[in-house]
């Protein structure tokens, strides 16, 4: 009985300062995760990780100057 392995390597990113700001964007203007995802190249559960970690809200206090 033989076991099959995946042979694909995943490579994980951490989002870029310029991907935080656009899903802060997206979100200002009414987007669904989803279609974050779709429009940044990443999975749903990505966007949805980050909006929930709350670095997104952070990144917009840095660049208004209230952190």
């Amino acid at each position: 009985m033989s076991t099959n392995y995946s042979t694909t390597n995943q490579s994980y990113k951490h989002l870029s300062e310029a991907e935080r700001g656009e899903i802060e964007a997206y979100l200002s203007v009414g987007l669904k995760p989803a279609e974050i995802a779709r429009r940044l190249g990443r999975n749903r559960s990505t966007i949805t990780r980050e909006m929930n970690r709350g670095s997104i809200t952070k990144v917009k206090q840095v660049k208004e100057g209230s952190v």
